[in-house]
């Protein structure tokens, strides 16, 4: 599975391609060469529970 990164430089903000065997690794910005830190996938959002009267 890929996901991606966007270079967190604001001169740059290039999107990159990470596969899962990077996460929690440092990648360089294939443009600029700034690092990136790949972290975790986004959680998915908890699901919403029925208001309680």
């Amino acid at each position: 599975m890929v996901f991606a990164v966007q270079c967190p430089n604001p001169k740059c903000r290039k999107f990159m391609l990470v596969e899962e065997h990077d996460l929690t690794k440092v990648v360089s910005c294939l443009l600029c060469k700034t690092p990136i830190r790949v972290g975790a996938p986004p959680a998915a959002p908890p699901p919403k529970s029925a208001p309680q009267k």
